[in-house]
């Protein structure tokens, strides 16, 4: 599989953007992809650091022109040329490589529906990476990791027909280190004795870092350790270098691979509001946050909102008056375990293998079903509340949190009349899910594929792996499957299998079909 992503770094757009695509590049490479970068050549565009990874970059020249470009949302600019000029600059380069690449993934501010429509016929398919939901957007899939109120409705009447959104931090691009530290870290609990500043690459970072060790240094805890990481030179880090020398508490980090094992060995965390909120989530690591630009504030908000952060403002308001009244009080209350447990049940760090599991997944994927667990509620629920499965359903209307609790829980400790499966990949990730309900002569199914795997033609494999399982627990049996008039891909699914029509009651047909030894 050949992949091309288009995205840049600079002192005004920060690292973010080619960070979590390099992960994504690196776990695509895992699975056996072809992957290149197409960058523009901005002040302090990482082009060398994507290319010591390994992976090929085609950089494109900065116009001449491009610090005069605006538009209403104030990032046209970003993209270091006019649209158009950098929609034929990227296919130009496709072009050259010779192949026509199976994947085009975009992740830029600067770009809307007009370059992915012009870069459309240049690949089989699109993924477009986004933080904003404030354009017009054409793309077979779109992710967005982040937190935010009415997350499932920002992108209503912006993605076209046929896009799949991937949504929320549970498909955060993170580097595989912090799935694997995971559950080792556990919870933070008992005093603060580590704390971690970073506020990333972008502009005003550095001097924020440098607030932030000030703020610190008034504490006057030398029982305390700081580790301050800053991704590049900037305004006050030959200070805090030279601070560091005089304080044996305190550590002046350059850019680093990963900030994994410093979080990990963090109990506060004092940073922006961006990819790196996701990180410190997932290794449950409580944090000071501020939003460094209009387009972190509603994740700041939220993550303040429902306590899995402590959102200080945006980074104007910031002095070092501020921060050290915060940093006062986190220390005196001590780690909170609260805030820690909260964030390590929201994000697992596995997000990088369910966008390539989107991105690669077809028919010949190997596949296996396990039993339903407690910790699935919420993935069960959002397939459930999935607008196509709601349309498929017999009842239209949208299942509340406290609804699904209470059947969930009834399913899982019903092992008699209930057989409740997950079908995942070999590597773990949930792709759908089969229930079987025990009724006077049958076992009646239900089943559903997520979504972004949709269309794959994995349908049928979900379910047949599903009656062998639970065949291999009950023996021969009936089982019987109800199906909607509309619902043409599960009609499909049930004669592939060899069920047959014994009754159609106004347009819902019900197949049958005995299976077992």
């Amino acid at each position: 599989m050949l992949v091309v992503i288009r995205v840049d770094a600079s002192r005004t757009i920060g690292s973010g953007h080619v960070m979590r695509s390099l992960t994504l590049a690196r776990a695509l490479r895992g699975a056996g992809a072809e992957v290149s970068f197409i960058m523009r050549e901005h002040p302090g565009n990482l082009i060398d650091f994507v290319r010591s990874d390994g992976f090929p970059v085609s950089a494109l020249a900065l116009s001449p022109h491009e610090g005069g470009r605006r538009d209403d949302r104030g990032y046209a600019s970003w993209v270091g040329d006019s649209w158009e000029n950098d929609a034929y600059d990227t296919a130009e380069t496709i072009h050259a490589q010779g192949a026509r690449p199976d994947w085009l993934v975009a992740d830029h501010y600067g770009l809307d529906a007009r370059w992915h429509s012009e870069l459309r016929r240049e690949s089989r398919r699109s993924l477009v990476i986004d933080d904003l939901a404030d354009r017009q957007y054409d793309c077979d899939l779109l992710l967005d990791q982040n937190l935010v109120d009415h997350m499932h409705g920002r992108y209503d009447g912006k993605l076209p027909e046929r896009c799949m959104p991937l949504l929320g931090p549970r498909n955060a691009l993170l580097h595989p280190a912090y799935a694997e530290l995971r559950d080792r870290v556990g919870p933070r609990e008992g005093a603060i004795r580590r704390i971690l500043v970073f506020f990333g690459g972008g502009a005003g970072a550095a001097g924020l870092s440098a607030l932030a060790l000030q703020a610190f240094l008034n504490l006057g805890r030398r029982d305390i350790e700081v580790d301050v990481v800053v991704a590049s030179r900037g305004e006050g880090t030959e200070a805090m270098r030279a601070v560091a020398e005089q304080n044996a508490n305190v550590r002046v980090h350059g850019p680093l691979p990963s900030l994994a094992p410093l979080m990990a060995r963090a109990d506060l965390a004092v940073g922006a509001a961006g990819t790196t909120s996701w990180e410190r989530l997932t290794l449950g690591l409580p944090a000071l946050l501020v939003s460094m630009a209009e387009n972190q504030r509603a994740v700041a908000e939220a993550l303040h909102r429902r306590r899995l952060a402590t959102w200080l403002g945006d980074r104007r308001d910031i002095d070092v008056a501020l921060l050290h009244n915060a940093l006062a009080e986190h220390v005196e209350r001590g780690c909170d375990t609260q805030m820690s447990h909260a964030g390590l049940a929201l994000v697992d760090g596995r997000g990088a293998m369910r966008v390539r599991t989107a991105m690669t997944l077809d028919s010949e994927t190997p596949l296996k079903v396990r039993r339903a667990r407690t910790s699935d509620e919420e993935l069960l629920l959002e397939w459930a509340n999935d607008p196509e499965a709601r349309r498929n359903s017999f009842s239209h209307a949208r299942i509340t949190e406290d609804e699904h609790r209470h059947w969930f829980s009834s399913k899982l400790r019903d092992d008699e009349t209930c057989v409740l499966l997950i079908a995942e990949t070999a590597d773990g990730v949930p792709l759908g899910m089969v229930r079987f309900d025990r009724e006077q002569d049958a076992w009646k199914i239900n089943y559903s594929v997520a979504g972004p795997y949709r269309g794959r033609g994995i349908g049928h494999r979900v379910l047949q792996l599903g009656l062998r399982e639970l065949t291999a627990m009950h023996g021969r049996l009936a089982v019987v499957g109800y199906v909607a008039p509309g619902n043409l891909p599960s009609h499909k699914v049930f004669r592939r299998l060899g069920f047959v029509s014994v009754g159609d009651e106004q347009g819902i047909v019900e197949y049958r079909r005995q299976v077992g030894c």
